[in-house]
């Protein structure tokens, strides 16, 4: 009936299951843990400009259909963004460097690159805007970054992160 709440309520009894059995400490290389910092340090600001801005480009629009398409879209990154910062959740109470991911996004330099891009793309009309997020970063940028990571998560035991 409500298949997200669904999907939602399997996602955070693995969560829960990670945490209770202390998930972490059954990772294959410690390594793993760098990369993981890096990867949503990375991608979780990035998620919440989307959902930002297609929070602002709906309103821009006369159209019903349109309005709503960017709401949905814009409520399905927020819910991208929580899940990831409940993934860290976890590993904060071990590991340093997931704690402040927001405030390094102005000041890690490999950032710099999608930051502009989402810059620009926020910055740019309705139209632009859906182009560039739409296809650049949620289909080909998802697609070539998250299904290698999270077989990577699986891989080095990290079953909580695999799942996003």
């Amino acid at each position: 009936r409500y298949p997200q709440a669904e999907k939602e309520k399997k996602l955070y009894a693995i969560f829960d299951a990670f945490s209770q059995n202390n998930g972490h400490t059954n990772l294959s290389d410690a390594r793993y843990v760098n990369a993981l910092k890096l990867f949503l340090s990375g991608v979780t600001p990035l998620e919440y400009q989307a959902h930002q801005g297609f929070a602002r480009v709906g309103r821009q629009f006369s159209g019903a259909g349109a309005r709503i398409a960017c709401q949905m879209q814009a409520i399905d990154e927020l819910r991208h963004v929580q899940t990831q910062i409940h993934a860290m959740s976890h590993y904060n109470k071990h590991f340093n460097g997931l704690h402040d991911f927001a405030h390094m996004h102005d000041r890690v330099w490999f950032l710099s690159v999608p930051k502009s891009f989402f810059e620009d793309a926020r910055t740019a009309g309705p139209f632009e805007f859906l182009t560039a997020i739409s296809f650049s970063f949620e289909y080909v940028l998802t697609n070539l970054l998250f299904v290698p990571f999270m077989s990577g998560a699986a891989f080095n035991g990290d079953m909580a992160t695999g799942i996003l």
